[in-house]
């Protein structure tokens, strides 16, 4: 690690043994997480699914529960939601990843996902890390939107100490901007790539929050050293009952994968 990296005036030193001295292997085929949102029933997930299968995406995610910044009636796990989506996926021969917000709850999602998520906002949830990392599956971990990187890699520090696989997600940070809801760091991403071999993808839907801005970014992520990419697609952007702003539509994913493919070429 660089000085630059470890260079902080408080605390230990950081120090990540698991990160160096276990062996990453990236895959060389582009990692794509894609689905909606929110699940919101049997007719989208029947537009969605094919759609997904067609594009060959790595795994599909859906998001199975409602959770937000303020609290309201309805939210939690949507476990009727939840099981016709892995359905769905599994019948279709993909794989599905669910996020996990409660560690009280892997147990109910744990038959229906083939890989777990970790959100920005639980990034730092250590308890949750350990449980999750004893898992035989892959684990996706979003930086928070406050985390410095050598905070992102002592949580994914967590994730090593066990059995599973780890993939990070760069997904902006809360700024001062106000041209995007999260500013997107393009360059942490170059910066975790020279550090370590574990996979990071960009999600530009989450780290801009603006559709116009999903593709650009994607493609500045790909050419910055990123595995993949994660993107929220809907048949119908506008009406989408969560993040409407940064969904992408669901029939122009395959350009999307078409240009990172030949991003990845050039890089």
């Amino acid at each position: 690690m660089s000085d630059f990296t470890m260079r902080r005036t408080w605390g230990p030193a950081p120090c990540y043994p698991n990160i160096f001295n276990r062996k990453f292997a990236a895959p060389g085929k582009t990692i794509v997480i894609a689905g909606p949102c929110s699940v919101e029933g049997e007719e989208q997930i029947a537009k969605i699914v094919p759609v997904l299968k067609d594009c060959g995406v790595t795994f599909a995610r859906g998001g199975v529960f409602r959770a937000g910044t303020y609290p309201r009636d309805n939210f939690g796990l949507q476990e009727t939601i939840l099981k016709q989506w892995a359905f769905a996926v599994r019948e279709a021969g993909l794989r599905t990843i669910v996020e996990v917000i409660d560690i009280r709850e892997i147990d109910k999602i744990e038959p229906y996902a083939d890989a777990f998520q970790v959100g920005a906002r639980h990034c730092q949830d250590y308890a949750l890390l350990r449980e999750l990392s004893w898992s035989h599956k892959t684990v996706t971990l979003k930086r928070g939107m406050g985390m410095t990187l050598v905070e992102f890699l002592g949580a994914a520090e967590y994730l090593t100490r066990g059995r599973c696989t780890p993939i990070l997600i760069e997904r902006g940070s809360a700024t001062h901007m106000n041209h995007v809801r999260w500013d997107l760091s393009i360059s942490l991403i170059a910066a975790v790539k020279g550090m370590i071999g574990i996979p990071i993808l960009v999600d530009a839907c989450h780290g801009t929050g603006r559709r116009d801005l999903v593709l650009p970014m994607t493609l500045a992520g790909i050419a910055a050293g990123a595995d993949g990419f994660l993107i929220e697609v809907h048949p119908d952007p506008d009406n989408s009952l969560s993040d409407a702003d940064q969904a992408w539509p669901l029939e122009g994913l395959k350009t999307v994968m078409d240009r990172v493919e030949a991003v990845k070429r050039a890089r």
